[in-house]
């Protein structure tokens, strides 16, 4: 659920403090989303896998507030069924794509009698959706959640967030999710975090002690940190790696290049297992132009220096920007390979509501698309001077079969396998199947409010 209330309509009534209030995510039909299979070749069966069955801002919210009810990413008989139970308030907690679907199930939740329809998380800060609901939250809101429902949260409390990683060929790992902080303090033109969570805030050390020590007790060996850009909050940072360290947790983090590169050894020798960092193009003037304000060249030291070492790389990488042709997109694709990340994602320029990315294509260039399920970074959505939208999408699958080619395979399982092998560890991988039952959504608790 997105979050800072913002009211768009007068037809509500005040919710009142015992108020039944329902928050949901979109429908998972037709099937649950897949990171790993969005960003990899069309029915590419050796990969990662990770299905999304848990929302972790409802459950951030859930945590923090109890009363509240969570469905996440329920079947469209389940969300009816739920619906009838009778609510004062529902909230949709969505992304830009998932548009179409929240407003349906929006309309369904007005015919069924809910006074107030609520909205949240990236995709309500669309302006244009924002008349269909009562109240508009734009930013993380634990704190103005419980004020409308007249209760105050002294401090955030981190849940517990178990997903299921699935190795090529299937083996389950339990990956305990963990954000030490939120938002970021950078301006990159075409992120929303810039209008969302301009200001990076840190998540209280005590609370993420609580959940490190939950993963560490349940058999969750690795934890993967995915704050806007880890370090962003350097003493913060480090003391949330002395406590990964204590627990002996195992980690993989998000974070800028320079940032990486700057900790890189510190980081590793205190368990870093691997990076997912973002490239988004080689061409210095367009990361001036996007205002990334780091070094063309950096990413590529940073892969090479993962390689080495046997570490996870993950890298993001962004095509269709004004200047580039087929050509240069294509040649750059092939660069983008040469980096031999063990994952690749790969994205359209995609402009998003209330980033300076937006106005910038809007105005020069207009868009040509308005079906919101295709803003998904994988359409081209807007009016480019020099690639027809058939053409730049042609140009990703291009990408994706180039970045996992015939080597893919053997090279990823070589790396795991050494760095298992290096750090005399095989053995936590095999009861990973019986850990990864805290995965499960019904089985994953809530802590008690401390």
């Amino acid at each position: 659920m997105g979050q800072s209330c913002l009211d768009t309509g007068a037809r509500a009534e005040p919710v009142k403090t015992s108020a039944r209030v329902l928050l949901t995510t979109v429908t998972c039909e037709p099937r649950l989303y897949d990171y790993f299979r969005e960003n990899a070749p069309e029915n590419f069966r050796w990969r990662f896998s990770m299905p999304r069955r848990i929302s972790f801002g409802l459950r951030f919210l859930r945590q923090s507030i109890p009363g509240l009810k969570i469905l996440e990413y329920p079947s469209r008989a389940e969300f009816s069924r739920v619906l009838s139970e009778g609510w004062d308030a529902v909230g949709f907690s969505f992304y830009l794509e998932e548009t179409p679907r929240i407003l349906q199930m929006a309309e369904q939740a007005h015919k069924a009698g809910v006074r107030q329809l609520w909205a949240g998380n990236y995709g309500a800060l669309t302006p244009s959706i924002q008349p269909n609901f009562d109240k508009v939250f734009t930013s993380y809101g634990e704190a103005e959640v419980a004020r409308i429902l007249g209760t105050k949260i002294e401090s955030i409390q981190h849940p517990p967030l178990v997903v299921e990683f699935r190795l090529p060929g299937g083996w389950p790992l339990p990956v305990g999710i963990l954000f030490t902080a939120r938002g970021c303090s950078f301006q990159c033109t075409f992120c929303q975090t810039t209008a969302f969570a301009p200001r990076p805030v840190a998540v209280p050390l005590e609370s993420l002690e609580r959940v490190i020590r939950f993963y560490a007790d349940h058999g969750v060996q690795y934890v993967l940190i995915l704050d806007e850009n880890f370090g962003n909050l350097p003493a913060h940072a480090e003391a949330v790696i002395e406590l990964l360290a204590r627990y002996r947790v195992r980690w993989l983090v998000q974070s800028r290049v320079d940032l990486f590169l700057r900790n890189f050894d510190r980081w590793v020798e205190l368990g870093m297992e691997g990076a997912l960092f973002g490239i988004e193009s080689f061409h210095q003037d367009v990361l001036k132009q996007i205002r990334k304000n780091e070094k063309a060249g950096t990413s590529r030291e940073l892969a090479e220096r993962l390689n080495r070492a046997g570490l996870y790389s993950q890298g993001y990488y962004i095509i269709g920007f004004p200047t580039e042709t087929e050509e240069s997109i294509r040649e750059d694709l092939r660069t983008l390979a040469s980096l031999q990340l063990d994952v690749t994602q790969i994205t359209i320029v995609t402009p998003h509501p209330r980033t300076q990315l937006w106005g910038e294509v809007e105005s020069n260039f207009g868009m040509i698309e308005r079906d919101w399920a295709k803003y998904d970074t994988k359409h081209l959505v807007w009016s480019h001077p020099h690639c027809r939208p058939d053409a730049m999408e042609s140009l990703l699958k291009e990408g994706f079969e180039l970045c996992y080619g015939p080597g893919w395979l053997p090279r990823v399982v070589r790396k795991f396998a050494s760095r298992r092998w290096a750090k005399r560890d095989w053995l936590e991988v095999f009861p990973g199947p019986l850990a990864a039952r805290w995965a499960t959504p019904r089985r994953l608790p809530f802590f008690a409010i401390p």
